[in-house]
């Protein structure tokens, strides 16, 4: 028998009832399943909601999503649509294979670690998850009939279906079968697979079956007055907590959360809008010294919040003919209007939406007002918990404000958190004379020093240190690396309490790799490296026939015979990002480059030969897997580096100060860029995001002022103050 988790008896013992359907399937697969195949029934996924998957270690995983539907019910358009007959106007629902599909895509881009870096490097990895739709009412022939019959001409998409979806009628679930799709899928194997390895096992376990989380793993704070105020007052239900930087608000969300957990016994929903937070926010949870049950909280950013429910009750997100000749800022308007913003497909799917009995958004100052209309009319329980964190001075988007403070759906005075507990002395004193030179007519100025109590735990009161350095020359990132560098050795500060922020990805992307192959050190990013970039493109090129170029480099690393160009490719895309290192700081990495080409099994005279030879296919490769052109790709990869995002990796991290917000650092270097004049938001909004920048430092503050001349009189007046 297999290992159900949870069991039918407790599945049996729910307030809400599995479909007919649902429990059908789980006796089948109980019946004939060993007890080597792990069978979850809506397994915890932060957010996502799949019927059932199927696990089995070494071998890989198995999502199937389960419908009850008659088909007689439903129709396809030439598109291949899911459409309601005898409807009065066209009513759409999201194809089931589209459905489970977005579930394995979740897997591999938001939930499990690493995942999508193995698919970038081999996209066979990819096959360690595989889909299937259980239709209990049709059969295999019903199926047929149904979704393969009509569209038989059609090459593409039949290719489609056989190599990404199993569709199983009733008919179809007997033991021969089953057992062949599963074969099929290699979840039967006489061999174990290359990629489902145990570590990726282990992961998906942790993932799918989180643990309960025990009240001796935490530890004891003690916290100030204001602070159990609101982490234990059951009585205002609905409430807004406005605090200073470094107040605590986070610790404050975590300890209230696991409370509104206690008091109801449901579930409970945590929101941000910076994807990085939902780490650090799951890190101070489980500082707490309760115990509760981990699948109880789910923890993300709006967006992501948002998209998984669509998926989840069957809403289909499509876009419009002509949506790829739009700009990026129109596509982004186009699903802001459609979906993240749009009260009325919510009001018209209401009864679908399963609602949480406590949820608490942080960082409030970062969302829209239709954004808090959406989650509190819709998906929170009747007289549940709902509750606000945020500062206004960190309002970096821009976002509308009432009276010098954000605007808001909860009705009353905030309740306030005034004592900053994260930054040292003079840190404190330059974040309060930077309100008052920038903020004085757009905000209220803040006291973080106001009867402040030195007993508490975690309260700082070291002196600190401050610079500023003001750089004309911008035309080379070589004389930023030597002053972050030099400092952090000089301080003596460990690589994993050093950080690096600034406002853009594209300057920190080359900081990167520059920083990387002239220290030797690694780094943590929250956005892509340029061999990264590189090994993308070599991607799109990989097949039966690669360009020329392409086959004379794998031939100069001896890779050419490979059964797959997994290796090859990874080794061209470092060479090629020493090169343009190489070429942009006059022949400084030359001796980097030769140690590569060394260590790939080639020279540096014959790599420079092959790139001059073919200098013309190599400069329109480049241009055509620029990052401009690949931004979709690469906002995959920032979500997914953001969403596992951790402090302590043991290297220095860097990072946009929009991603950083929330997060602190021992060491920090704050890197100010000019304004960007073409875009108006960032414009407006960047007296903000250099202040929430000054106020993610906790002891030593560098300001490195990046040829703005806008800004530098006024910081270097105010950081003189106080020096």
């Amino acid at each position: 028998m297999a290992k159900l988790i949870p069991t039918i008896e407790k599945i049996k013992q729910f307030s809400v009832q599995p479909e007919e359907g649902e429990l059908y399937l789980l006796n089948f697969l109980d019946q004939v399943l060993d007890d080597s195949f792990e069978v979850y029934f809506n397994p915890y996924m932060n957010g996502d909601r799949p019927d059932i998957v199927i696990m089995k270690k070494g071998q890989g995983v198995f999502i199937i999503e389960v419908k009850d539907y008659n088909l007689g019910n439903y129709e396809l358009d030439e598109k291949k649509n899911w459409k309601v007959k005898n409807r009065t106007h066209d009513y759409n629902i999201k194809s089931p294979i589209s459905q489970v599909l977005k579930y394995k895509d979740n897997l591999f881009e938001l939930h499990i670690e690493n995942l999508l870096e193995m698919k970038i490097k081999d996209i066979r990895s990819f096959n360690i998850v595989s889909c299937a739709v259980y239709f209990h009412n049709a059969t295999k022939k019903g199926l047929e009939d149904f979704l393969i019959e009509p569209f038989k001409h059609d090459i593409r998409y039949l290719d489609f279906l056989k190599y990404n979806i199993d569709l199983i009628g009733r008919d179809s679930l007997n033991e021969s079968e089953f057992n062949n799709i599963l074969r099929t899928r290699y979840l039967i194997s006489e061999r174990p697979s290359y990629f489902f390895t145990d570590n990726i096992h282990s992961s998906f376990q942790r993932f799918l079956r989180p643990p309960i989380h025990l009240k001796e793993q935490g530890q004891d704070f003690h916290f100030s007055q204001e602070q159990m105020r609101i982490i234990y007052d059951s009585t205002r239900k609905q409430q807004r907590i406005k605090g200073v930087v470094g107040s605590g608000k986070t610790t404050v969300l975590a300890a209230r959360a696991i409370q509104g957990y206690k008091r109801t016994n449901g579930r409970v929903l945590i929101l941000t809008y910076n994807i990085t937070l939902k780490n650090f926010i799951r890190d101070k949870i489980s500082l707490i010294r309760e115990e509760f049950p981990w699948d109880a909280f789910v923890i993300l950013n709006y967006h992501f919040f948002i998209t998984a429910e669509l998926n989840n009750i069957g809403i289909p997100v499509t876009v419009p003919n002509g949506f790829s000749e739009l700009t990026e800022q129109e596509r982004e308007n186009y699903f802001e209007n459609e979906y993240y913003s749009n009260i009325s497909l919510f009001e018209e799917n209401k009864d679908k939406i399963k609602p949480y009995d406590v949820i608490l958004i942080d960082e409030i100052q970062d969302y829209k007002r239709k954004w808090m209309e959406i989650i509190k009319n819709y998906f929170l329980v009747p007289n549940g918990e709902y509750i606000l964190f945020g500062d206004v001075k960190q309002n970096i988007y821009n976002n509308e404000t009432d009276n010098k403070d954000i605007a808001t759906n909860v009705i009353g005075k905030p309740t306030e958190l005034k004592r900053c507990y994260r930054s040292d002395f003079k840190i404190k004193d330059l974040a309060i004379e930077y309100q008052k030179e920038i903020f004085q007519n757009r905000y209220e100025i803040d006291n973080f020093n106001e009867n402040q109590n030195f007993e508490i735990q975690f309260e700082r009161n070291q002196q600190g240190d401050i610079k500023y350095i003001y750089l004309q020359d911008t035309n080379t990132i070589k004389s930023l690396y030597t002053i972050i560098h030099e400092n952090a050795i000089n301080k003596g500060i460990p690589p994993n309490d050093i950080t690096v922020l600034s406002q853009t990805i594209k300057l920190l992307r080359n900081f990167d790799s520059y920083y990387r192959y002239s220290s030797n050190e690694r780094t943590n990013t929250m956005f892509e490296t340029n061999e990264m970039i590189y090994r993308m493109g070599l991607n799109f090129l990989n097949g039966n026939n690669l360009p020329k170029w392409l086959n004379e480099g794998l031939k100069l690393i001896k890779r050419q015979n490979d059964k797959n160009k997994t290796t090859g490719f990874n080794q061209l895309s470092v060479l090629f990002a020493i090169l343009d290192l190489n070429e942009v700081y006059k022949n400084q990495f030359d001796s980097k480059l030769d140690y590569y080409c060394k260590k790939f099994r080639t020279t540096k005279n014959d790599f420079l030969q092959l790139i001059e030879n073919n200098n013309e296919e190599f400069k329109s490769f480049k241009r055509d897997f620029s990052p401009e052109r690949m931004s979709k790709n690469l906002n995959l990869i920032r979500n997914n580096k953001k969403i596992h995002f951790f402090m302590n990796s043991g290297t220095i991290k860097l990072s946009t100060v929009h991603s950083f917000k929330g997060w602190e650092s021992e060491l920090l270097f704050l890197i100010i860029e000019p304004k960007y004049h073409s875009n108006t938001e960032f414009e407006q909004s960047f007296d903000e995001i250099i202040y929430t920048g000054i106020t993610r430092c906790r002891s030593n503050l560098i300001i490195l002022n990046y040829g703005n001349e806008d800004y530098h009189e006024n910081l270097k007046e105010i950081v003189n103050r106080v020096k």
